[in-house]
């Protein structure tokens, strides 16, 4: 889930999706769904796949919190 996570989040604060991939370790592939919705054409369907990877960070660190 990290590499998932490390990309929204590098997108969210300005990177560029293939910046973001590019500073992954080689050993850990890009999460490809994320990835390939991150780069479609269509703004909203970028915009529904970063909003649900943001989301399942902050339910990630809400849980930590919680406990």
């Amino acid at each position: 889930m990290w590499q998932r996570s490390f990309v929204a989040m590098s997108v969210l604060v300005g990177s560029t999706v293939d910046d973001a991939v590019g500073a992954l370790p080689s050993s850990d592939p890009p999460t490809d769904d994320l990835v390939h919705k991150m780069r479609d054409p269509r703004k909203v369907v970028r915009a529904t796949a970063l909003a649900g990877a943001a989301r399942e960070v902050v339910v990630a660190i809400d849980r930590m919190t919680l406990r």
